[in-house]
């Protein structure tokens, strides 16, 4: 495998493939405990100010604490790339990095002491994470009921220099942190800088506040990035509405279902549906995403995405000769793999536009290929995904009935990306014309379909695909492939959607 001698910007890191080498700086890291396990998270810069997210598994933590500690430069090979999802980004990538067990992580020589600091626009605040203001109307520090736990809280409103304000709400040691400072600095002005922030919105006002361990706080910053911005936070006073707590939550209750049953929907509404369910869509192919590879290589038995083994030159293997790897569902070194669909579409139809992630026989079902027949037999990773197969390129501007599963990442989460898990037909559904007839007013009593038996939608529209689209928000990159011209599918995606909401 050839060795790469230049360091990628962090803008240019896509999933597609995983050997990219960059030259980064940790910024801030904390340890995170979800549903599961612990992992430890970090968000690091390059050296022209691009940021991203980055999250290992627990046993990997001290080895990368050890090479890669807040505030130090390093270099770090081979990481894999998965959509940035929840409401909650440390940055503005829109991906996520994962240092996984080959991953190569060591020490730089590289000196910047930059903190990197991108403030936000008090205007523009939710596509930022770094707010700083001089801190106006300081409540005192109260211990509140959240969550059946006693939590300390704090709130007050910040002014920038413009005298714009903005709610900030800090909660446990943040909080703590405030109160120290104004018991040892009594009467004195407070400048407040809070980086990877969390946005909130309650009745319509945003309101700033910390994301659990990942936010930093500082109070009168002296950093040189920062002392320029505090010397001209401006006195103005606003007049400031209280603040309104919402304590609404989305059902994430599951509801049973049959394909007979699942309703047509246009996709701006699943886009803006905040219920878990499965539905029909109809819609006509734009482009292929190729931010992801059309494949992966995966285990025969679990179709579960496998792990390349070290000292191994995948670059010169065919699939004549049986490379092993890693399974970490067989908890083995394994040969019995090949290549899984794995097929992100732009779709749209009269309403918006969203993604959709198709894996095995129901990307196959729509291709007419297995992925056996498209692979060039390379176990390498791919360099352009640009160049796809010709069955793959002629899906655009085809249409199609796809039964999706609207799961919490979608009403939760704000994903734009849905999982299709069956191709539906219907005696009403028969053609889509652009010019004549939306697509949502269609009708159907459409049913589960075998794979034999594919519903393609004719369109008629002249016009040529537009391409690109804006990319969006997508779904896990190593989902288990729950791929069945059944129904069984469907039975374990919602087990897999009760995972994820637990």
């Amino acid at each position: 495998m050839s060795t790469l001698t230049t360091f990628h910007p962090l803008t240019k890191l896509r999933p597609f493939k995983s050997n990219w080498r960059v030259q980064v700086k940790c910024l801030h890291s904390w340890r995170q405990n979800t549903a599961f396990g612990d992992t430890f998270e970090m968000v690091l810069a390059d050296q022209w100010g691009n940021k991203i997210q980055a999250s290992c598994k627990k046993t990997l933590m001290y080895r990368v604490q050890r090479e890669l500690s807040q505030g130090k430069w390093g270099v770090i090979e081979n990481m894999q790339l998965n959509p940035a999802g929840g409401k909650f980004k440390t940055t503005r990538h829109r991906y996520k990095m994962t240092i996984a067990d080959d991953t190569v992580v060591r020490g730089s020589d590289l000196k910047d002491d930059r903190l990197f600091l991108s403030p936000a626009n008090y205007e523009d605040v939710q596509k930022a994470t770094n707010v700083i203001g001089r801190v106006h109307e300081l409540g005192n520090v109260q211990t509140v009921r959240a969550q059946g736990v006693d939590k300390k809280r704090v709130e007050f409103r910040l002014i920038d220099s413009q005298g714009n304000d903005l709610a900030c709400c800090l909660w446990e040691s943040y909080a703590e942190q405030i109160e120290a400072f104004v018991d040892e600095f009594k009467d004195q002005t407070i400048v407040c800088l809070l980086r990877f922030a969390k946005i909130q919105f309650f009745r319509g006002e945003a309101q700033i506040t910390n994301a659990f361990g990942a936010s930093r706080l500082y109070l009168n910053p002296t950093e040189p990035e920062v002392l320029e911005l505090t010397e001209s936070l401006s006195d103005a006073h606003l007049q400031l509405a209280p603040i309104e707590k919402s304590i609404g939550k989305k059902d994430g209750k599951r509801i049973a279902y049959d394909w007979n049953d699942a309703e047509i929907r246009s996709i701006s509404e699943i886009i803006d549906g905040s219920q878990v369910e499965i539905c029909k869509i109809i819609c006509s192919i734009e482009e292929i995403d190729t931010d992801y590879a059309w494949f992966y290589i995966g285990c025969n038995r679990h179709r579960k995405r496998v792990n390349k083994l070290p000292n191994i030159d995948y670059e010169k293997l065919t699939k004549l000769d049986k490379p092993m790897f890693r399974c970490e569902v067989c908890n083995a070194n394994i040969i019995n793999v090949g290549p899984k669909f794995k097929l992100h579409l732009v779709v749209k139809d009269d309403t918006e536009t969203c993604n959709l992630m198709l894996l095995g026989s129901v990307a196959q079902s729509i291709i007419g290929h297995s992925p056996e027949d498209l692979w060039d037999g390379s176990y390498a990773e791919i360099e352009n995904p640009e160049i796809l197969p010709e069955p793959i390129l002629g899906l655009i501007g085809k249409s199609f009935c796809f039964g999706v599963s609207v799961c919490a990442d979608n009403t939760t989460n704000g994903s734009d990306t849905f999982m299709v898990l069956e191709l539906c037909s219907g005696d009403k559904v028969l053609s889509i014309e652009t010019n004549s007839i939306a697509t949502t007013d269609i009708g159907t009593s459409s049913s589960t379909m075998s794979s034999a038996g594919v519903l393609m939608l004719d369109s008629i529209s002249s016009e040529d695909p537009k391409t690109p689209f804006s990319k969006r928000k997508e779904e896990d990159a190593d989902l288990l492939d729950h791929s069945s011209t059944s129904k069984k599918p469907c039975t374990k995606m919602i087990k897999q959607e009760m995972t994820k909401t637990a």
